[in-house]
C-alpha cells in the first residue's frame, strides 16, 4: 500500500487540514513518529449524506400526510 502523503508527528498539527482532505479523497496518509519509528496510516471512512439516505426512502409512505387519519388511529 502506497501512501499519498507522508508526515512526521511534529508536522501533523500544521498539515492536518491537507492530510484530512487527502484522506477524504481516498488517499492513504502515512504518519511517522520520529522518536519511536512507528508508522500510522490515516484513511477516511466514506459516509453518506442525508440527501443520499433520503433518496432511497422516497415514495415509501404514499398515505395521507395527516398520520392521525391512518388505520388504527381514528377508531
Amino acid at each position: 500500500m502506497l501512501s499519498a502523503m507522508e508526515l512526521t508527528n511534529r508536522s501533523l498539527v500544521r498539515e492536518f487540514p491537507k492530510a484530512k482532505e487527502a484522506a477524504r479523497k481516498g488517499q492513504v496518509v502515512e504518519i511517522v513518529d520520529g522518536k519511536t519509528g512507528e508508522t500510522f496510516l490515516l484513511t477516511a471512512k466514506p459516509t453518506r449524506k442525508f440527501g443520499e439516505l433520503a433518496a432511497g426512502a422516497k415514495g415509501v409512505f404514499d398515505g395521507p400526510a395527516d398520520l392521525s387519519t391512518r388505520e388504527g388511529f381514528g377508531d
